[in-house]
């Protein structure tokens, strides 16, 4: 495998696997980027973190491996709070291939105005470069959620997401991969077919 593929990945990857200390994505109207960072300027009031031991994400994944897990809360006491759990778990067993989650939790206040279908369709799309080969609208669970499963091609790989927006709560699941056919692979299905949002 080239180094600068590799690389490109890793790098790409890092957004999904809740490395970024960046601010989280914005909530109300504008889409929602999987652990970018709207531009911040010097407009922008300063976020706070911290970390969110106590948040419990409340799903059900069963993982190829033991994930590194993160709690953390933005803007903790004000009207934009967000409460981000995520957890990544990376395996080179076939090919490098990443899986993991993101659950946002936002506020009601923050939700207000947002069209869900356009807010789950966008959420966790790539600045640029990304192209969607496939796209479903799906009901998830016993409970019928709304949410997406899209695949998208993007620079140094490719990536399926399904995103579940429940209450105040965005769900998203995501396989990143070098090879496409990757992402049809036993342990992905069974990756994402254990994904449930508990009660």
């Amino acid at each position: 495998m080239r180094p600068w593929k590799v690389l490109t990945f890793l790098i790409a990857l890092r957004s999904l696997c809740g490395c970024s200390q960046d601010a989280p994505p914005a909530a109300t109207n504008a889409p929602a980027v999987a652990n970018d960072s709207p531009a911040i300027d010097a407009g922008n009031t300063p976020y706070t973190e911290e970390d969110a031991p106590d948040f419990d994400p409340k799903l059900t994944l069963k993982w190829p491996g033991t994930p590194e897990e993160s709690r953390r809360r933005i803007n903790a006491g004000m009207a934009d709070e967000t409460t981000i759990y995520s957890a990544s778990f990376f395996s080179i067993t076939e090919s490098v291939t990443i899986f993991g989650v993101n659950v946002y939790q936002f506020t009601e206040k923050d939700l207000q105005g947002s069209d869900p279908k356009e807010m789950l369709v966008s959420h966790g799309t790539r600045s640029g470069g990304e192209i969607e080969l496939t796209r479903q609208q799906i009901e998830h669970g016993p409970n019928k959620l709304l949410g997406f499963d899209v695949t998208v091609k993007e620079q140094g790989g490719f990536r399926r997401r399904v995103n579940v927006l429940a209450g105040t709560r965005i769900y998203s699941v995501q396989v990143i991969s070098l090879k496409q056919e990757r992402l049809n692979a036993e342990d992905v299905v069974k990756f994402f077919e254990s994904f449930v949002v508990k009660d």
